[in-house]
């Protein structure tokens, strides 16, 4: 079992036990888990971009919006990775998953999700990782990275994995041999902070993962101490996605609600507060074949992580 694998499989038990030890979650109590009617209620998964304890009240407006939207009760969970949230809507524990595009692209391939919606930031659809270092490091690329401590994200993560990997692959480096030590942080605004206090010299993370961590008062001097040296090609952004089995007329309506709350003054807030959105537009899965491509050249079989 090689090393990606067995890190995703990691990620999916953690969460489903967490979810097997929750009361009423999921639509395996409505109708919706076979195709038709109206399930009793919804659950949304997450996976934080930064503190997770704050997630949950961070997206209780746009859950409750949604919620009014469609007259069914809609309740929030966050996993601890994005391959347990890919495992839970596959197995019909989360209807509405926020998925990044490598995790995305792993619930279309392996259980049938369905995009809706993709995700806009800086007025764009697409965006890049980027490596980072201290400021004082004297590493200005990541060539002078070599044999220095690193901090990926999640390795179902396109933007703190998938991206950086294939960059580093690209110019001739092996990731898992061209650094000291790696680590997986479980979060960009950890990879940043991490960066920050010295435990790591470099990190990958989405840009700008920096804004979200210098709205913590301790860190809110990180864009000058932790400065980007390189980044990876462009990215297409997170989705809004749902299960295989949800009602396709459900998805419409799910769809059509995110569109509305995007544009409303709440909902513009809400979302830059909890991914640095500032809108949405609807998305295809095609947008999302230069991850497959990506996931080729490093090597991942995205139909055997199961």
């Amino acid at each position: 079992m090689n090393r990606y694998r067995r890190l995703f499989l990691m990620g999916c038990t953690t969460v489903l036990i967490g979810l097997s030890g929750c009361s009423n979650q999921g639509s395996t109590n409505g109708t919706a888990a076979s195709g038709g009617g109206t399930p009793q209620q919804l659950v949304m998964g997450f996976v934080p971009s930064e503190q997770a304890d704050k997630l949950a009240d961070t997206a209780k407006p746009m859950a409750d919006f949604v919620s009014k939207e469609l007259n069914i009760p809609i309740k929030t969970f966050t996993a601890t990775t994005y391959a347990g949230l890919v495992e839970a809507m596959g197995s019909g524990k989360v209807d509405i998953g926020a998925l990044a595009p490598l995790a995305y692209v792993l619930a279309h391939d392996q259980n049938g999700a369905k995009v809706l919606l993709k995700s806009s930031r800086h007025n764009a659809v697409t965006y890049h990782s980027m490596f980072v270092a201290r400021a004082d490091s004297g590493i200005k690329s990541i060539d002078q990275a070599k044999g220095k401590k690193m901090a990926f994200v999640d390795p179902a993560s396109a933007s703190g994995y998938l991206f950086p990997a294939a960059y580093l692959k690209g110019k001739g480096y092996d990731p898992d041999k061209f650094f000291s030590q790696t680590i997986f942080s479980g979060g960009h605004d950890k990879s940043v902070i991490s960066v920050y206090n010295g435990d790591v010299n470099v990190a990958a993370v989405y840009d700008d993962a920096r804004d979200q961590v210098a709205k913590q008062d301790t860190y809110k001097d990180v864009k000058t101490k932790v400065v980007k040296i390189g980044q990876t090609q462009e990215i297409p952004n997170d989705t809004i996605s749902v299960r295989k089995d949800l009602d396709s007329a459900l998805a419409d309506k799910i769809k059509a609600a995110f569109l509305k709350y995007a544009k409303s003054a709440d909902g513009k807030k809400t979302l830059m507060d909890l991914y640095g959105i500032d809108g949405m537009a609807e998305a295809k899965d095609s947008d999302y074949d230069i991850v497959r491509q990506t996931a080729k050249t490093m090597g991942v079989e995205l139909n055997s992580l199961k």
